[in-house]
């Protein structure tokens, strides 16, 4: 069971070459592996920038909701009762009044572009 220098060195090489080839494989197995990774981790980052700009839209849509209706009085759920003990209150109380509250509110509209003119209250 000799071998000759020769023939070992051809049995070095053989083995080399597999040896090579099946890191070769692994590499290989290994750059899949990643590649694989790398879409399930894109796949995740797009879902989770997909829920973000829906959740961002539903948002949006709630403030302009919001101030659509901002300044406007609610709109009532029940309808309105007429109440059998409300009274309508008139004002007839004006002729009563005193002609000094008619004087001076005639007092004060005529001097009010003074007022404004100058830019305050005497």
């Amino acid at each position: 069971m000799t071998t000759t220098l020769l023939e070992q060195i051809e049995e070095m090489r053989i083995r080399m070459h597999q040896q090579s080839r099946s890191e070769q494989d692994l590499v290989n197995a290994l750059g899949l592996a990643l590649k694989r990774a790398d879409e399930k981790l894109l796949n995740a980052v797009r879902n989770v920038a997909l829920e973000h700009e829906l959740r961002r839209e539903g948002i949006m849509d709630e403030l302009y909701t919001l101030g659509s209706r901002m300044g406007t009085l609610p709109s009532s759920q029940e309808p309105l009762a007429v109440r059998e003990d409300a009274s309508l209150r008139l004002r007839t109380d004006l002729a009563s009044r005193p002609n000094n509250h008619t004087r001076n509110g005639r007092q004060a509209m005529a001097s009010l572009p003074d007022v404004l003119a100058n830019g305050s209250v005497r």
